[in-house]
């Protein structure tokens, strides 16, 4: 499934050939992505991404235990700290939007959010605004 909307295109990987554009955002589950595509942590179309044109904007991904059908925590939510501030939670809310709606069977309650931050994210008003940004998406971006 893809959806093109006002020059973003919504989508998930199209397999391991796009691990590099998966991890262009970075995050310190990024080398891990690999492995856990192998061993069945991770499915392709668990991996999504938010494109203006080749530019990686987003990008949200799902982990579960190997043999599982239905991913059990969201782990990755990133937003290209370089897109205006406007636009960022908008990307981010469109493309977890999209993608749990591919993503989830019909009804079932979102998993889990899980994040590593680092200790002093609340210090640091760069760190913080990244941190808040992914854990507070605006009012109504999921309805089951």
């Amino acid at each position: 499934m893809t959806v093109e909307q006002n020059g973003l295109t919504i989508r998930p990987i199209t397999g391991r050939e796009e691990l590099d554009l998966f991890s262009q955002l970075p995050y310190t589950l990024n080398e891990e992505l690999a492995n856990d595509l192998a061993v069945g942590r991770r499915r392709q179309d668990w991996m999504w991404v938010a494109l203006r044109g080749d530019r990686l904007l987003a990008r949200a991904a799902w982990w579960c235990r190997p043999g599982s059908d239905t991913p059990q925590i969201l782990d990755i939510v990133d937003i290209d700290d370089f897109t205006p501030e406007a636009d960022r939670v908008d990307i981010g809310a469109r493309l977890l939007h999209t993608a749990m709606a591919a993503t989830l069977p019909n009804g079932l309650r979102p998993p889990e959010y899980s994040r590593f931050v680092p200790p002093d994210w609340r210090e640091n008003a760069v760190t913080r605004q990244v941190v808040e940004d992914r854990m507070g998406p605006p009012p109504g971006w999921w309805t089951p």
